[in-house]
């Protein structure tokens, strides 16, 4: 069940998402710098764009909050002709979140491929009571979701606007599966999620031979639409998400 909090217990929780965000870059730099010291030499003076065609990705970011819409607790009147009497007015909210994400996909070409992944996040809904009818002050109810999108879609290289010779943006598009679960599995929900998005990929070893073809840093912002799952109104609810992931081709 949902608990009551203060604002305190708000404000701990941002701080900690704002930590697993960190630590989560932190640990995507620490790959990238113990990539670039291993490679041989011959690796870094190579062509960047000579990569493999399945790619796996892994890394972390955070997903935006979203309006869950408002809703009133009402006293139904026995009479059908009479008002409704309200006893409290509430509306909630997704907090924004840190989230983990994996990914793997197949390159076409050079410039057009798919990819499907899985991300996890676990934001809490933050519901505000309001106007009490009997002027009780105003309180904060919160829950924690495990929240897991399932998706898959079509992202296209951009090459004409690289970023010197080892940095290539890209956009990508696509839609997927939304659960959510709510803490101690007392409410399960399902829904859709679409995206739309871009970001830039940068190769920090590219060869000819071996088992692993490429590697380098990926960073995303895209906008999620997810409808369904756990909402009082019936519209698909906007999540704007950033990231970043270590990716290795094959």
């Amino acid at each position: 069940m949902p608990f009551a909090t203060g604002h305190r217990d708000t404000e701990s929780q941002r701080r900690l998402n704002s930590l697993c965000v960190s630590v989560t870059l932190w640990l995507v730099a620490c790959v990238a710098m113990f990539l670039v010291g291993a490679l041989p030499a011959y690796a870094q003076t190579a062509e960047p764009r000579r990569v493999g065609r399945v790619e796996v990705d892994a890394g972390g970011g955070k997903l935006g909050g979203a309006d869950l819409g408002s809703a009133d607790a009402n006293l139904r009147a026995s009479d059908p002709a009479r008002r409704s009497f309200r006893l409290f007015s509430t509306e909630s909210r997704f907090a924004s979140a840190p989230t983990f994400h994996v990914r793997a996909g197949f390159a076409f070409n050079r410039r057009i491929g798919v990819e499907g992944g899985l991300m996890v996040s676990r934001p809490d809904i933050r519901t505000p009571v309001s106007a009490d009818v009997e002027d009780a002050p105003a309180i904060t109810v919160t829950g924690r979701v495990g929240q897991y999108a399932i998706d898959a879609g079509v992202v296209v290289m951009i090459s004409e606007l690289r970023l010197g010779s080892r940095t290539v943006p890209f956009v990508a598009a696509g839609a997927g599966y939304l659960r959510q679960l709510h803490e101690g599995q007392t409410l399960v929900e399902q829904g859709h999620v679409y995206h739309a998005g871009g970001g830039v990929k940068h190769w920090l070893l590219t060869r000819d031979r071996g088992f692993i073809s490429a590697a380098g840093l990926r960073a995303d912002a895209r906008l999620y639409l997810m409808s369904g799952g756990i909402a009082f109104e019936d519209r698909a609810r906007p999540h704007a998400a950033i990231s970043g992931s270590v990716f290795v081709a094959f």
